[in-house]
């Protein structure tokens, strides 16, 4: 397990971003019942994605038949293309909707018109991009609320997890996502000072 120290350094990584999403509010006897279970769609993506994600070629002999390989390989990456987009299609018709967020490993902050106070558990159901689409669900904490017009609310979430894979999946996603921005800023740096030139 991480350090403390290691821990907050990965929980400082922050991105903003648009998901689809839902909240659930959880009286404390439902969120108890619930720390006990994985939920079922973070259960459902964690075994796709293994069963997608699998490299069948990992141990494949170097004399192995090049051109049959070829083929094997281009026809798995049609398939997961079309599982990936039927996938796609299914949570495009799911009651999640597309929200700012702002997302990181320890915990998300989002606005929303329910009216929770500090400390209200509650269930958060994320869509990460990924080919297959990852569905996670989490619980968490509010930890902060701020009114915002239109009776909406800016809500601050900790999240509490219930198995590693749920914390390993955010992780992977906040990472990969905070290294895109980081890339895009150098790249936009760059063309400024070309433009400049």
């Amino acid at each position: 397990m991480p350090d403390s120290q290691g821990q907050n350094r990965r929980g400082e990584f922050r991105v903003d971003d648009v998901l689809p999403m839902k909240d659930t509010p959880l009286n404390e006897e439902e969120f108890e019942r619930e720390r006990t279970h994985i939920g079922i769609r973070s259960r459902q993506s964690s075994m796709l994605r293994t069963i997608v994600g699998d490299d069948v070629f990992a141990s494949a002999a170097p004399e192995a038949d090049t051109e049959l390989c070829n083929a094997i390989r281009s026809l798995d990456a049609k398939l997961n293309y079309l599982i990936g987009v039927n996938m796609l299609n299914d949570a495009n018709r799911s009651d999640l909707e597309e929200r700012p967020v702002n997302l990181s490993v320890s915990g998300m902050s989002f606005v929303t018109p329910r009216a929770y106070k500090e400390g209200d558990g509650l269930e958060v159901v994320l869509m990460l991009p990924a080919l297959p689409p990852l569905v996670v669900e989490v619980l968490g904490r509010v930890r902060r609320v701020e009114p915002r017009p239109n009776g909406q609310h800016l809500v601050g979430v900790s999240f509490v997890f219930r198995c590693q894979d749920e914390e390993d999946q955010i992780s992977r996603y906040v990472f990969k996502r905070h290294r895109e921005v980081i890339r895009m800023e150098a790249l936009q740096q760059e063309q400024a000072r070309q433009r400049m030139a």
